[in-house]
């Protein structure tokens, strides 16, 4: 069969000159689209394009069979000029510009889905933390996971005092370690308090003059304030809009947090404690001298008992009023405070006896103890109602394990024997069954016959 010869037509080598460079137009569009199946089909082209030197019905049985879009054949065919590539650029840019909005989205709802989680598990743990060292730990670990590029702390109310102490902080800002609610503007405008780079702001005195952007947000709950979230940008840099939006929800969470910890203390020290002292009660001291007990004789410690008792507390009452009373109870209770050790544990056992108990104290370090308590509550001078009372003294009694018994119970009788031996004997002394020194001294025999 008779073929025509292409070649020689007018035009054909310019034809043959345009197609290539449509050829590889395209394959530049498709690279930058990322269109693998575009790319195979345009290397199907190419070497199609080697053998139609010969023949232009080769060329085209060769892009039929590489399965080329009909669009493209046509554009590349029909057109003719550049506007094939113009619009396979633009379609390759819509969807370049839609896989990176795309990807924006997908890392939003990623991003988001953390924070939820991490939120999630914090206030689970927080939830179910018995302290606020416990808190804290949760606190640490979640915090700057959630916001990594600031620096930030956590400050909480002290009860005793109403300042506020920094618990926890993250990120290289400089920040205080105390510092008065009237100090942070949060705490008195009761809102968060923003201080942006690109604006003039009141700063929080707590806060070192800096150009960084920073925040303020009071953690408020069941009625009172329990601390503040500060953070801060870094150097010449503002909060962002989704930081802001994460403190928020952080404040709030954060402040039912913290306020049911608050509360759960509270109503764990009312059941340990004495609420005209503020020692632990007698409940709180049996429960600690099991404990210890058990310590104490597995690792061959000592551990002592003194038992208290303010001298002629009736007259007190009797002649000034039960507040007097209470007075005088109340700065015995902070004696013992001020003489006792962190591991020490000083109860109201009842009445106007007290009880210490000292782990790892042995008998004459207990006696040392005691004699400096009852000086110290000898120079005490009381004012109840106007008046000031009496001189106020108090007699002592010691036990100590293992020599004195083996069971809480024996130890305290013990100790009790002890008391009421010093009050016999005059009162506003120490007793012991072996002290050094001028304390009177009686043997075990006595104590059992006493018991």
């Amino acid at each position: 069969m008779w073929r025509r010869d292409t070649t020689a037509e007018p035009g054909f080598a310019r034809r043959r000159l345009f197609a290539s460079l449509i050829v590889t137009i395209l394959a530049l569009g498709a690279a930058y689209a990322g269109g693998n199946h575009v790319l195979e089909q345009l290397s199907a082209v190419t070497r199609g394009l080697a053998l139609a030197q010969a023949r232009s019905d080769e060329l085209q049985r060769l892009i039929f069979a590489a399965k080329l879009s009909w669009d493209a054949v046509a554009l590349v065919v029909a057109l003719g000029s550049f506007s094939a590539f113009a619009y396979l650029y633009r379609q390759a840019s819509i969807r370049r510009r839609a896989e990176i909005e795309l990807r924006r989205r997908i890392g939003e709802q990623e991003r988001v889905l953390f924070e939820v989680s991490a939120m999630s598990t914090m206030m689970e743990l927080l939830h179910i933390s018995r302290s606020q060292a416990e808190a804290n730990q949760v606190i640490g670990e979640v915090l700057p996971q959630l916001l990594p590029s600031v620096s930030g702390g956590l400050y909480v109310v002290r009860p005793s005092n109403g300042t506020l102490e920094l618990q926890y902080k993250w990120g290289d800002g400089a920040m205080a370690k105390v510092f008065a609610p009237d100090d942070c503007w949060a705490l008195r405008r009761s809102r968060t308090h923003l201080v942006e780079r690109t604006r003039s702001a009141i700063m929080c005195r707590h806060i070192e003059h800096t150009r960084q952007g920073c925040l303020c947000a009071p953690l408020v709950g069941h009625g009172e304030i329990l601390g503040v979230l500060h953070l801060a940008g870094g150097e010449n840099d503002s909060l962002s809009q989704d930081i802001l939006r994460l403190a928020g929800v952080l404040a709030e969470q954060l402040s039912l947090a913290l306020g049911n910890l608050r509360l759960q203390e509270t109503l764990r020290s009312r059941s340990e404690r004495d609420p005209l002292t503020d020692l632990y009660n007698r409940r709180h001291l049996e429960l600690s001298a099991e404990r210890e007990l058990a310590r104490a004789s597995r690792h061959g410690h000592a551990l002592s008992f003194i038992m208290l008792d303010v001298d002629h507390f009736k007259l007190f009452n009797d002649n000034n009023g039960h507040e007097a009373g209470d007075a005088v109870l109340r700065e015995v209770a902070e004696v013992l405070k001020r003489h006792t050790r962190v591991e020490d544990i000083a109860c109201r056992f009842g009445g106007e006896e007290f009880l210490l108990l000292l782990p790892g104290c042995p008998l004459e370090d207990a006696y040392q103890k005691a004699e400096a308590i009852r000086e110290a509550i000898a120079q005490l001078r009381v004012t109840a109602a106007g008046t000031t009372l009496s001189r106020i003294t108090a007699s002592l009694g010691i036990s100590c394990h293992p020599q004195h018994g083996q069971q809480t119970e024996d130890l305290i009788r013990a100790a009790d024997v002890a008391l009421y031996k010093a009050k016999g004997a005059g009162r506003n002394q120490v007793v012991a069954t072996s002290a050094p020194g001028d304390v009177m001294l009686f043997g075990v025999d006595d104590v059992a016959s006493v018991v």
